[in-house]
């Protein structure tokens, strides 16, 4: 083997040697920062949780005696889970708390001027590469419009909105029918009427509509996607979410689940 070949067998070995050293780090990185996003989030939670929850008492509020509310006969699990005043105390741009039994979805909600903000950013500001769970800018904050999308990233670890896409599954929705929302205001149980793949500009993300025709038909059209079926009834009185992440079959693909907002106590 003459010296050419050898010189570039050193080479080709050095550099192979140099990706394997590469990759090893980004991997190492990418697993230190999601466990750092990991952590900040479970902090954040355990700061608020409740540690000797006594038994579920209605939240009172003097809005529903003004608007004459009708609550559904539930208790919200979150009161008895978290303590929601301090929270919403403790973060300006706190709209919600969310919650989905048997998931890893247990989060604050905040809302920005932009959409971009909490991308990568935890409630406090701080850097966080799976960010916040936000509602969209153009929302109102009280969730009174006819339809408010949250957003929130599809992490690898199964945190954030990555569980939504459980929705896909067979079964699933007959184990995950629900999950409770709470406001500084209301508390709402979220009884999921659809859930199905759609494109990031798609008509699902319309916020408001000009007529109660064009509500009902919007719902219907949003139901009609659906993966699964269900027997939530739907009317134009009715308030929805939409819970939105990244999904990967094609270029700007979004996985959501809505569901229509219960009032309760």
């Amino acid at each position: 083997m003459n010296k050419t070949v050898k010189l570039l067998l050193v080479i080709v070995s050095g550099i192979l040697v140099g990706i394997m050293i590469y990759s090893a780090y980004n991997i190492i990185e990418d697993k230190v920062v999601h466990s750092e996003a990991r952590s900040k989030d479970n902090q954040v939670v355990e700061s608020y949780v409740i540690q000797n929850p006594v038994s579920p008492t209605p939240r009172v509020y003097e809005e529903q005696v003004t608007n004459q509310i009708l609550l559904d006969d539930e208790v919200s699990p979150l009161n008895s889970m978290v303590d929601l005043s301090k929270f919403f105390a403790d973060y300006k741009d706190a709209v919600a708390w969310i919650y989905s039994p048997d998931t890893k979805i247990n989060y604050g909600v905040v809302e920005a001027e932009d959409n971009d903000f909490y991308l990568h950013r935890a409630m406090d500001g701080s850097y966080s590469i799976s960010g916040s769970l936000f509602v969209d800018c153009n929302n109102k904050r009280d969730f009174s419009d006819e339809n408010t999308v949250i957003y929130g990233h599809h992490m690898n670890d199964g945190t954030k909105f990555a569980s939504i896409m459980g929705y896909r599954e067979n079964g699933y929705y007959a184990q995950h029918p629900v999950l409770y929302l709470s406001t500084p205001d209301m508390n709402y149980r979220v009884e999921v009427f659809s859930a199905y793949l759609t494109d990031a500009d798609s008509d699902t993300y319309t916020f408001r509509f000009s007529s109660t025709q064009e509500y009902a038909a919007w719902l219907q059209r949003m139901r009609s996607q659906s993966d699964f079926q269900t027997d939530v009834m739907l009317s134009t009185s009715d308030r929805v979410i939409t819970l939105s992440t990244c999904s990967y079959e094609y270029t700007d693909a979004r996985y959501v689940v809505q569901g229509k907002l219960v009032p309760i106590h």
